[in-house]
């Protein structure tokens, strides 16, 4: 009955529902050309007798396109506890909403009439018990250059039951947290979430809001399913998960189905990034918004989410973003925003910033790093440009690999996409995969293609971690996650999209390679630089701050052919930092390559070699340059391989040889080679 209730004007401004303090229903709502509107209202489990209130909101209430009110006089109105909008024959769920009731259970259909906004009781806050705890929590803005980001799935990366992982954690915010001490013995200082808001991952092919995101017609008639909810037969062939989450979704609340106790969403959450920031770890938001979202509901979710749950930065998607209601918003002077591309000589008219909040995520890495890799001609001097690649107002994010595309195991066993699991005939997915399979396809028990491409894996880790920009690893990547050559995995909810954690037996050595790449990296600031490098002796010590070099010294080969480059970082522009020389031979054959001559009293000492055989017994004697002045140390490198040199004191005769300490990655602190042809194929 609605005979007694009074209905006022109440300010447009912010858009939401909610329970007043005064026991009054606030309402908010944008409806757009619709005769008859309002909201219905659903009570509790503890009220299940009671029948639903459904109060129209009339049209005096408009301004604009919103409808402000607010209702007194419920009758016992703590007993509704969630509601739906209604737009003439119309239910939708609030987009506006912190909680959704409805989707606690990952790929169970579910009806859009049973998919309801929890209805916030203010007066429930009155009292501390329901005030979340931040203690002394404070915002990490962790730099750029100190940075190194792990993105991952949240489901995927530990539901498979190989992560070790508590059944009720798996596949949750709270999985991550069981996780921390691994990420920490990685280096990592920023986990980034793919979308974490709350969503209906089952979508109908053939309902219209839905066909933006499906790329195929049907799903080759198969079920989705999972353990915990299924999709009736009959409908099958209309029903598609979008496991990957790259979707419209409500956007100010998180995802039900990633938490251990669905029903307090808000806290496991809090709690999930209270957790990481203490340990030193950053939380950076993927959201994806589709080309007609409002641009005033996009700034209103990322300042929510920055407010509420002190996230550290955004990863915009979608190719219609109000970069400007972004980038000028006040609140986010301390937040980090990544996106393709951004117009920074629009946004800082030639004034340089303190510190750099935006940064570029796009292929550029990807592309020329993956063609180098496997021998292609004129890539070179594109390789040489991303290796050196960085900027004084904002960061540049590197990566090898993304959620799409091959994983880096697959990237050096696949030459094609195997995507036919997919249902869409294999037709999904990107062809443009600039990988070799280093001699055949796929699984092989052959050693001397396991060997080649565990050497190419370490071969690509090495460009990945000694770049100057900000690296990026995909989870599993790390120690050789496979997804058998799906490089499209979006609707794969079982152990093809999820991180196989037994991978990690079968490659230790990546995996200590990673740690100790991630150690050499950041121990050493010449290899992680703010500034971009001057390539000029700026502080007259002999030696450019960054020097490219060949088969000869100082002379690099940066024309179509050439497939030999070494990089020398010199350590006199830091204090107390040796040279570092990095050498890359991605020919198909050894070839010699010259080593700088260092000042006196150091010499080079080889610190890591991607080639597990020893061949530098072959090492050519030292000759003098054409002038005379200048010795030039030559060494034989084995095909396709990578050296890290570093300079160490000459020692004197008679003197025992110090061994080397070993590198560990740092503790974020509580703040055959097979006959390849000229194209690198077989």
């Amino acid at each position: 009955m609605t005979e007694n209730l009074c209905i006022c004007k109440e300010k447009p401004y912010p858009l939401g529902c909610y329970i007043d303090y005064d026991r009054s229903l606030v309402v908010r709502a944008v409806f757009s050309d619709a005769q008859k509107c309002g909201i219905t209202l659903y009570p509790g489990e503890s009220d299940a007798g009671a029948s639903p209130l459904k109060i129209e909101l009339p049209v005096s209430l408009k301004r604009g396109a919103i409808y402000s009110a607010r209702i007194s006089g419920i009758d016992n109105i703590a007993r509704y506890e969630s509601y739906n909008y209604y737009a003439d024959d119309e239910c939708f769920c609030d987009p506006y909403a912190k909680h959704i009731h409805g989707l606690e259970v990952f790929g169970k259909d579910v009806p859009d009439s049973e998919i309801r906004a929890k209805l916030d009781n203010k007066a429930d806050f009155k009292t501390s018990s329901h005030i979340f705890d931040w203690g002394g929590d404070v915002s990490l803005q962790t730099p750029y250059e100190d940075s190194l980001i792990y993105l991952l799935h949240v489901r995927g990366f530990t539901k498979s039951p190989s992560s070790q992982v508590e059944a009720s954690k798996r596949g949750t915010f709270s999985g991550i947290i069981e996780k921390i001490p691994y990420l920490k013995s990685l280096g990592v200082t920023a986990v980034e979430l793919m979308p974490a808001y709350e969503m209906n991952e089952v979508e109908d092919l053939y309902k219209k809001s839905d066909r933006r995101s499906i790329s195929a017609p049907n799903n080759g008639g198969r079920q989705i399913f999972s353990k915990d909810g299924s999709i009736s037969s009959k409908n099958a062939r209309s029903l598609r998960l979008n496991y990957w989450g790259y979707k419209k979704g409500y956007y100010f609340a998180p995802r039900t189905a990633y938490c251990e106790n669905p029903f307090d969403a808000e806290n496991e959450f809090k709690r999930f990034v209270k957790t990481m920031h203490e340990n030193g770890i950053e939380v950076i938001m993927q959201f994806y918004f589709d080309d007609d979202e409002n641009g005033t509901l996009i700034i209103d979710a990322l300042r929510f989410w920055r407010c509420t749950y002190h996230v550290d930065g955004f990863h915009l998607k979608g190719s219609i973003i109000p970069h400007r209601l972004v980038t000028d918003e006040p609140l986010f002077t301390d937040v980090k925003i990544w996106y393709e591309w951004l117009d920074y000589g629009s946004i800082y008219k030639g004034r340089i910033p303190a510190e750099r909040r935006f940064a570029d995520y796009n292929d550029a890495f990807l592309f020329n790093v993956r063609r180098f890799l496997k021998s292609d001609d004129n890539t070179a001097q594109d390789f040489l440009k991303s290796m050196t690649s960085n900027s004084s107002d904002h960061g540049i994010i590197n990566y090898l690999c993304n959620y799409e595309g091959f994983r880096l195991m697959d990237l050096v066993s696949y030459e094609h996409k195997h995507n036919e699991e997919n249902g869409e005939n294999n037709k999904d997915g990107s062809d443009n995969n600039l990988s070799w399979n280093c001699g055949i396809e796929g699984r092989t028990r052959k050693h001397d293609i396991l060997t080649l491409r565990n050497k190419q894996i370490k071969n690509a880790l090495t460009m990945l971690f000694l770049a100057q920009g900000t690296p990026m690893i995909f989870s599993g990547d790390e120690f050789g996650n496979s997804q058998g050559g799906n490089n499209n995995p979006y609707c794969q909810d079982n152990e093809t999209g999820w991180v196989d954690w037994k991978a990690m037996e079968r490659n230790p050595d990546i995996l200590e390679y990673v740690r100790f790449l991630s150690g050499f990296r950041f121990s050493h600031r010449i290899l992680h630089e703010k500034e971009s490098f001057k390539l000029m002796d700026h502080i007259s010590c002999g030696y450019p701050d960054f020097s490219c070099h060949g088969k000869e010294a100082w002379r690099p080969d940066l024309t179509g052919q050439s497939h030999l480059l070494g990089m020398l970082f010199c350590g006199l522009y830091e204090k107390d930092e040796p040279f570092i020389y990095v050498t890359f031979n991605m020919h198909w054959t050894s070839q010699a390559l010259a080593l700088p001559k260092l000042p006196d009293g150091l010499k080079w000492e080889l610190l890591k070699d991607t080639d597990p055989r020893d061949i530098r017994i072959e090492v050519l004697r030292p000759r003098l340059r054409e002038n005379n002045e200048t010795e030039v140390f030559t060494e034989l490198m084995a095909d396709r391989s990578v050296r890290i040199y570093v300079s160490r004191p000459a020692k004197k005769e008679g003197e025992n040889k110090t061994p080397d300490k070993k590198l560990k990655a740092r503790e974020i602190p509580a703040r055959r080679s097979t006959k390849g042809k000229k194209n690198g194929k077989s």
